[in-house]
């Protein structure tokens, strides 16, 4: 639990019972050195991973918001893709038992309570008990997310953030956004889901930005911001899109192959890495020179490092997709792992979301294509007047 010690709170004024607080949250595209941030490897090595947040056709996609209630138990509301939603009561504490287990109900909603020390669990203090005496009271938390599973965007540990930050506000906390980011790093360790930090750092902080850590334990990570020109910003919000492949990608599969080929200590893939942090700070360099081919190189150098890693991760159909998109971009990828969600691709010509449509026009109809902005703001949360 190494990056609980980077996480620093202090007490703040909480909103009055039954006031919302909201948080909004954009999705993240990993634009290179994906998988140096992913445990083992970053312990053992470093990482280095250029991020930028985005909106999805104008709309930041994920989102949280809590109030306090005046019956001492946690109600949890998660809104699935398809407007239903899922309805968990917390009344007692070994309601909150599966916390560590992923694939349980809300588990990572669970976590999160403990995580942010909202509930101390286990505990001889009964769950009511410890609401009523520092709270005066319960939780209600809601979730949502309009990216389809597996989208390669960040969801789960975007949405780790906003719900952690809403339950720090809510419960009187104030905190900085590297405490934020440490959180998320925490949860994941206590979800047991062994997740890497490059998710949240992408998508809780606005613009693009290259996240970076050494080698060791404690893991500590730092956010370096890029920098760009109005120019730049003008063309990224113009030529970067995001297609959906409508394929479903198997990333817990992926990662148990990069993590076997790591410790396999396999020349090619511990080189890879390597290559991977150095692509990621050219991207870095790229993206301050405001060189939009340059970019879409060191796009294309992190797909084949991505495969490199990860042999499953290039689907036939997503290789046809690439293979008619590849004489109009500059570079593209697959997001996260790999194996499909969105493909993210940087075209040659303005106006890249009719580019892409028209280079795609004789595919099959489940696929989707996205107009991309960059969100300059992360995470906001706000409370309801």
């Amino acid at each position: 639990m190494s990056a609980r010690q980077f996480i620093s709170t202090s007490p703040c004024k909480p909103p009055p019972m039954e006031k919302w607080v909201t948080a909004t949250c954009p999705a993240r595209i990993d634009i290179s050195g994906g998988w140096s941030d992913t445990p083992p490897i970053t312990y053992e090595s470093g990482g280095a991973v250029i991020d930028a947040a985005i909106q999805l056709d104008g709309k930041r996609p994920i989102g949280a918001k809590c109030k306090k209630i005046h019956t001492p138990h946690i109600s949890l509301v998660l809104k699935c893709n398809n407007n239903h939603s899922v309805h968990i009561e917390c009344n007692v504490l070994s309601d909150l038992q599966d916390y560590n287990n992923p694939q349980a109900p809300g588990a990572l909603l669970k976590a999160a309570f403990i995580c942010a020390e909202l509930v101390e669990f286990p505990s001889s203090i009964s769950l009511a008990d410890q609401l009523q005496s520092q709270y005066g009271g319960g939780f209600e938390l809601h979730t949502w997310s309009d990216l389809p599973h597996g989208s390669g965007l960040g969801t789960s540990s975007i949405l780790a953030g906003a719900v952690i930050a809403v339950l720090w506000k809510t419960s009187g906390k104030s905190y900085d956004n590297s405490s934020l980011i440490h959180a998320v790093l925490h949860l994941e360790q206590i979800l047991t889901t062994g997740g890497g930090w490059q998710d949240q750092v992408g998508g809780l902080t606005g613009g693009i930005n290259i996240g970076h850590c050494k080698a060791g334990l404690p893991l500590k990570v730092d956010v370096t911001h890029v920098d760009i020109s109005n120019d730049m910003l003008a063309r990224f919000n113009n030529q970067f899109v995001l297609v959906y492949t409508g394929k479903t990608r198997l990333a817990r599969n992926l990662l148990q192959e990069v993590v076997r080929n790591w410790y396999a200590r396999i020349p090619q893939v511990v080189d890879n890495v390597r290559n991977l942090k150095a692509n990621a700070w050219e991207c870095f360099a790229a993206f301050n020179e405001g060189n939009l081919e340059k970019i879409g190189s060191c796009m294309n150098t992190y797909w084949e490092q991505k495969k490199l890693l990860a042999t499953g991760c290039e689907p036939a159909t997503v290789k046809q997709i690439m293979d008619a998109l590849h004489p109009h971009v500059y570079g593209q990828i697959l997001t996260g792992a790999g194996g499909g969600g969105f493909l993210c691709a940087v075209t040659k010509e303005p106006n890249g979301c009719d580019v892409v449509k028209n280079a795609l026009k004789d595919f099959e109809d489940d696929m989707e294509v996205y107009n991309v902005t960059l969100d300059q703001a992360g995470i906001t949360v706000e409370v309801e007047a």
